[in-house]
């Protein structure tokens, strides 16, 4: 089966894809903390599940699929960067002030990023700023819903430790 094109998409996958698109591009500028790097990912989000379209459309949830796909290319690219420092410049930079974070104020991400892995914010951040529920996440990462859960307590456990400091 050839890959489909943006050309050739679907409406279908277009709608479901601009439902969410909003949530994840907040979801991808939390997890990358700049813009322009979550606009791109954004991108090749869209083209990714434009490629896979026949598993979008078999998704028991098209959203937790998608922010599945986007969680992927957020921890591809801070493996790549291998300097979480920058993200921490980013912190202060002019640029933070237009980032839409609308649930999390900027220094709980800065806390959140100093305090637990970027696999972790990332189950962190879809969880208590986008409301997905431990099965959701469970479809988002592969894992059990259990498992999500625990890493989820473990999660919350490293940031009240850092934030008592």
């Amino acid at each position: 089966m050839a890959a489909t094109t943006e050309s050739q998409a679907p409406a279908w996958v277009e709608s479901v894809f601009a439902a969410n698109e909003r949530r994840l591009g907040q979801f991808l500028a939390q997890m990358v903390r700049d813009r322009a790097l979550a606009e791109d990912l954004l991108q090749d989000t869209f083209v990714a599940a434009l490629q896979r379209a026949d598993r979008l459309a078999s998704a028991d949830d098209p959203a937790a699929w998608l922010f599945g796909i986007a969680r992927r290319k957020a921890l591809e690219s801070l493996r790549r960067s291998r300097r979480m420092r920058r993200a921490v410049e980013r912190l202060w930079d002019r640029r933070a002030a237009d980032i839409a974070a609308p649930v999390l104020a900027v220094e709980f991400l800065d806390l959140l990023e100093r305090s637990v892995s970027p696999a972790d914010r990332s189950l962190v951040i879809l969880r208590y700023a986008h409301d997905l529920d431990a099965t959701q996440l469970a479809s988002v990462t592969g894992q059990s819903a259990a498992a999500v859960r625990k890493r989820l307590e473990r999660a919350r456990a490293a940031l009240s430790k850092e934030y008592q400091r």
